[in-house]
């Protein structure tokens, strides 16, 4: 049974309950002599669900948390991702066990093997609405859209330099190979593209219809990103998630947020569903005319906060901020239990 760490009454994502402890009996006034390797050891772990958004930090109001509700494993303990910021802020007290686990591993976190980051997804989460998907298919159409700011040349080429630093490669680790290809209008005529002098380049102009790229995360595992343009100002960025494991989509989903966190100012909404509760053309509409589509609702969606675009039943959302974004969070209905 994984153990958990950081789980405090306070935190609104992680469904708390009157048994968590709270976070102001865990403050200290002094760091520890090893907090810093014990930040490095906590921000190190393998993160097995991400969260989107930021949260603003409990205690004293001031700051807000990036991908707060997030949740980090070594393969034995399970700790939120924002427990790093509390640690480093308040020194918070983290039980003894942890503690000397931390320490015996001379406070390098181990790597979590695939089988084992499954066991603990279903622990957690149990079969999920969020590893179902429509009818009950596993991960039947998860994708991950973006609707960014018209992308130019030089803007894809830093992004392509992100996606790379974030473990998200153009070219096969093996082989070499780049799958890059170009569909026409309508989605017809799909053309693979062979070796292009510059991707960036490609993904710049698809034209009327689409261009579609591999991104490698590993030798067996990839996601495409299709990128088209809605109008003369936007482009749709949309990562396919369908044939992902848990384990590796979430690892996926986080390393899409590390790279695209640089085009956050540039980003006009974006779309989390891992489920593929609807189909990522549904929310063109969000963005282009402002107005929310009638369809089941996903994992998180972000628009412009100044645009005033509010959805239908959101008492059963969350709201958090992402810089100039608004993200509506579907409520987990059986998340963590602290």
């Amino acid at each position: 049974m994984i153990k958990r760490v950081g789980f405090y009454r306070e935190f609104e994502s992680q469904d708390p309950n009157d048994s968590a402890p709270s976070i102001h009996d865990a403050v200290r006034l002094h760091a520890l002599y090893d907090e810093p390797r014990i930040l490095e050891y906590i921000s190190s772990g393998t993160e097995i669900f991400s969260a989107m958004g930021a949260e603003r930090d409990v205690i004293s109001h001031d700051e807000w948390i990036p991908g707060a509700g997030s949740l980090v494993t070594d393969g034995t303990w399970l700790w939120p991702v924002e427990l790093q910021h509390y640690v480093h802020r308040y020194h918070v007290e983290l039980p003894d066990d942890f503690m000397a686990a931390v320490r015996a591993s001379k406070y390098i976190a181990p790597t979590v093997l695939r089988g084992r980051a499954e066991e603990i997804v279903r622990e957690v989460f149990g079969r999920s609405t969020s590893a179902a998907g429509v009818n009950g298919t596993k991960n039947a159409g998860g994708f991950f859209s973006w609707y960014l700011s018209d992308l130019t040349l030089q803007s894809w080429a830093c992004l392509l330099e992100g996606l790379e630093s974030a473990g998200l490669h153009i070219r096969h680790r093996l082989t070499g190979d780049m799958v890059l290809s170009r569909t026409g209008k309508g989605g017809s005529d799909p053309r693979p593209v062979h070796d292009a002098p510059d991707v960036a380049a490609v993904l710049a102009d698809p034209g009327d219809g689409e261009v579609a790229l591999h991104l490698w995360f590993a030798s067996d595992t990839f996601t495409v990103a299709r990128v088209r343009r809605l109008d003369d100002a936007t482009m749709a960025v949309v990562h396919d998630l369908a044939d992902l494991q848990e384990p590796e989509r979430e690892q996926v989903v986080a390393a899409l947020v590390r790279a695209l966190h640089q085009f956050r100012d540039d980003c006009r909404g974006f779309v989390l569903d891992r489920a593929g509760r609807s189909s990522h053309d549904t929310w063109d509409a969000l963005i282009l005319e402002r107005a929310w589509p009638l369809a089941p609702f996903p994992d998180s969606v972000a628009v412009d906060a100044d645009r005033g675009v509010q959805p239908s039943g959101s008492d059963a959302l969350t709201r958090t901020e992402y810089g100039h974004l608004m993200v509506f969070n579907r409520n987990r209905v059986d998340g963590p239990q602290a």
